[in-house]
């Protein structure tokens, strides 16, 4: 059980999804009360019942690697997404600046082509 904790703890701070795992871990903690309680009057349930929180145990131990790992994939890829956005706005904003000018003048000219400026007298 004290092995459980932090490696629960190490795929949170890793970005993973823990939830399951602490539902898990929370439910072995009631099977472990229970045996506690059981061990008086019924040795052989207090003895399934630890039974199981053990495997429970092992399995969130072990399913805290994948999720660290995946938590850690997962922040990893909002970043390269973070970094594709502000060098996609970079490169947009400069190509507009370069060429926004001439683009304007000539969408002008194609919007006003047909207009004519007369002299007025005054």
């Amino acid at each position: 059980m004290n092995s459980a904790f932090p490696s629960v703890y190490y795929a949170q701070q890793n970005g993973g999804d823990v939830s399951a795992l602490v539902e898990k871990l929370n439910l072995a903690i009631f099977l472990i009360q229970r045996s506690d309680a059981e061990n008086a009057t019924n040795p052989n349930a207090a003895t399934v019942d630890f039974s199981n929180a053990t495997s429970l145990v092992i399995e969130v131990s072990l399913a805290s690697a994948s999720v660290s790992n995946s938590g850690s994939s997962a922040r990893q890829l909002r970043l390269y997404e973070s970094v594709g956005a502000i060098a996609a706005t970079l490169g947009l904003a400069t190509l507009t600046y370069v060429i926004g000018d001439r683009v304007y003048r000539r969408l002008w000219l194609f919007v006003y082509k047909n207009h004519l400026v007369k002299k007025t007298d005054e």
